[in-house]
């Protein structure tokens, strides 16, 4: 699947979530935003201001499916090779949660853009914020998630918030452009 660029084509290819008037289209929403579950072996928690929760996947539009779980199985290969030899499924779960790669603070979310007008790519479910807590929207830049993470988002057709004009390192993408 090719990535989309700007709004014209991100809206040719997941539809446009809002009604005429400017409110969520529920037809629209329950055609495209599915729970979609990581490979076999992960774990994944929500984080919000109250904590973690467990959940067995991320509220994003359908077609992302292949493309999400293809960059969780190569998340999990780098774990697998960094712990070596021998690399149980439990010690995987643990070297990812200490890194807070299990983490996520929302995928679909209609809603416009944090100070704008323009619905934010989560209300197409095509955006998805990972461990808000650690790596916060703001200037000067911070972050805990590390580069060949955000690099194996990008071999998927991918891209994230760092260099946006106030740095958003949780947030990944499907898009370009907007």
């Amino acid at each position: 699947m090719t990535t989309p660029n700007g709004r014209p084509e991100i809206e040719a290819m997941f539809g446009n979530p809002a009604n005429s008037n400017g409110a969520l289209n529920a037809a629209w929403e329950a055609v495209n935003i599915q729970k979609i579950a990581p490979p076999e072996g992960w774990r994944l928690f929500y984080q919000d201001h109250t904590g973690l929760k467990p959940v067995s996947g991320i509220a994003m539009h359908h077609l992302l499916k292949d493309t999400f779980v293809a960059v969780m199985a190569d998340v999990w290969n780098v774990a697998k090779k960094q712990i070596g030899d021998g690399a149980t499924d439990d010690a995987i779960r643990a070297w990812l949660h200490e890194r807070r790669l299990d983490q996520h603070s929302g995928g679909f979310n209609f809603r416009p853009i944090t100070g704008g007008h323009q619905l934010s790519l989560h209300a197409y479910g095509i955006a998805i914020d990972w461990d808000a807590g650690h790596n916060p929207r703001r200037k000067p830049l911070t972050r805990t998630l590390p580069d060949w993470w955000y690099d194996i988002w990008k071999t998927h057709g991918w891209s994230d918030g760092r260099h946006f004009p106030t740095p958003d390192p949780m947030h990944v993408q499907f898009a370009t452009g907007a």
